[in-house]
């Protein structure tokens, strides 16, 4: 752990104890930030639970946030999560993107909406990547828990029912209209 991030404390073998000294004698405590390297109130830094000392970024939040809005970093964080998430690299993304052409691999309707009406398709069990969704039949998917079983029952239902409804529209209009007496 590097104490000279840390000023405005006693010099102590632990770090926390300089710490509590420093806001004991009634001094706010500081961070150096690690990217503009200025020394700025703890006040000024993100929480972060994982850090020990003060529980701080080690970024200041001016330049957390402009660090974060660059579409660089979008990018660079849309790809690890795409590694981290589905062990695709960015080649392969790309590869799968363009092999939907712009469409759902289920039902063929076009991606509207940008990046997040689309989907990647992937197995729960085996971790599989199989395709590129639009949000419904991703959400469907996921309803019916990919189990191909209550897929077809289902399917077979909607055809049965289509065919031979419980209650047909103009019924359920007139037992809306006329009650019987």
């Amino acid at each position: 752990m590097q104490l000279d991030l840390l000023e405005n404390t006693t010099t102590s073998s632990c770090p926390l104890q300089g710490s509590l000294t420093s806001v004991e004698t009634g001094q706010t405590p500081t961070r150096k930030c690690s990217y503009c390297k200025e020394v700025k109130p703890i006040t000024e830094f993100h929480r972060n639970k994982t850090e020990r000392i003060y529980q701080r970024n080690y970024r200041c939040k001016p330049c957390t946030n402009a660090t974060q809005k660059t579409k660089q970093h979008k990018l660079y964080k849309y790809g690890k999560s795409m590694l981290s998430k589905y062990g695709l690299t960015w080649e392969m993304h790309t590869d799968l993107m363009f092999s939907s052409l712009g469409h759902c691999n289920s039902c063929n309707e076009p991606f509207v909406g940008g990046d997040s009406s689309i989907h990647i398709d992937h197995c729960h069990e085996h971790h599989d990547v199989r395709g590129v969704l639009c949000r419904g039949c991703n959400l469907a998917l996921g309803l019916l828990k990919e189990n191909p079983k209550t897929i077809r029952a289902l399917s077979r239902y909607q055809q049965r029912t289509r065919v031979h409804p419980f209650l047909k529209s103009e019924d359920l209009h007139l037992s809306k209209t006329h009650k019987q007496g």
